[in-house]
C-alpha cells in the first residue's frame, strides 16, 4: 500500500515534470518502474445497463458535460471528507465571505457527516485516507477511500459514493481492492459502499451497501480485466512538459 496517488513526477535538475496518464498507477519496484491499470478504468468497459444508454440517448451531445460535472462533484466531495477526516476544518464560505463549495455539495457533505456521526466512525475507525492498493501478481492498483485503522483480526474498507446507482461494477471495484490489501498481508473480508446520490434514497439521505469478499467476484474482476487488456493497449506516460516557461525559454 501508499499514500495518495501524484500522476506526475518533477525533475529539478532538467526542470521538466513527466505526466502519467491517469488510467495508470506506476509502481517501483527495485529499480524498476512498472504501471498498473487503474481499476475504475479496467471496469469502465462494463455495460452500464439500458436506462444509461437512453439518458445517452435523451441529452445527446450534452453527456458528456453532464459527466465530467458529476465527476468533478464527486472528486470534489471526496477531497472535504479527505480534509475532514484528517482534522482540517472543512468551511462553506471562507473569512472573506467569498463561496467555497455549492450548496448542492454543502448538503451532501452534511449528510456524509450524518452517517460519521450516526455510525461512531471517528471513535471506531481512525481512517487512513486515499491510499493506494497494489496488486503486483495481477497488476493492478486503486485507491481506496478510507480503510479502518483498529488494531483488530480484520479490517473493513469504505467507499465513498455521489453517483446515482451502485451497482455490480462498484461491488467488483471493493473486491479488488480487497484482494490487493490481502495479497500484501492484510485481511479485509468486507467494504461498504457508503452512498450519497442526488435524489435522497431514504429519510437518512445515504445508504450503506456491504460487500463482502468472495473469490467469485474476484474471478469476474479478473475477467473483466483480460478484456479491457485485449481492447486497450494506449500508452502509461503521456507526455514531459517544462516546469516553468517565459521569453527567454522559448
Amino acid at each position: 500500500m501508499g499514500g495518495r496517488m501524484k500522476f506526475y513526477e518533477f525533475n529539478e535538475d532538467e526542470k521538466k515534470v513527466d505526466i502519467f496518464n491517469e488510467r495508470f498507477y506506476p509502481r517501483k519496484i527495485g529499480k524498476e518502474t512498472k504501471y498498473y491499470r487503474n481499476v475504475t478504468t479496467i471496469l469502465s468497459i462494463i455495460d452500464k445497463g439500458y436506462n444509461f444508454q437512453e439518458w445517452l440517448k435523451n441529452v445527446g451531445h450534452n453527456s458528456e458535460i453532464i459527466m465530467d460535472r458529476a465527476g468533478k462533484f464527486g472528486t470534489d466531495f471526496h477531497q472535504m471528507v479527505e480534509l475532514f477526516l484528517k482534522g482540517e476544518n472543512v468551511k462553506y464560505f471562507d473569512i472573506g465571505g467569498e463561496q467555497q463549495y455549492s450548496t448542492a455539495l454543502w448538503e451532501r457533505f452534511n449528510i456524509w457527516i450524518d452517517f460519521y456521526k450516526e455510525e461512531q466512525l471517528g471513535a471506531a475507525i481512525p481512517c487512513i485516507t486515499e491510499t493506494v492498493v497494489y496488486s503486483d501478481k495481477y497488476e493492478y492498483a486503486g485507491t481506496v477511500d478510507c480503510i479502518d485503522n483498529k488494531i483488530t483480526k480484520e479490517t473493513t474498507i469504505y467507499d465513498w459514493k455521489t453517483g446515482n446507482h451502485i451497482g455490480n461494477q462498484e461491488k467488483l471495484q471493493m473486491t479488488a481492492y480487497m484482494h490487493a490489501i490481502n495479497e500484501s498481508g492484510g485481511n479485509v473480508k468486507k467494504a461498504k459502499l457508503i452512498h450519497i446520490p442526488a435524489q435522497k434514497p431514504n429519510k437518512k439521505g445515504y445508504r450503506i451497501t456491504e460487500v463482502e469478499y468472495s473469490d467469485e467476484m474476484f474471478d469476474l474482476f479478473l475477467s473483466t480485466k483480460k478484456i479491457f487488456d485485449l481492447e486497450n493497449k494506449d500508452r502509461p506516460k503521456l507526455l514531459t512538459l517544462p516546469l516553468e516557461i517565459n521569453k527567454e525559454t522559448i
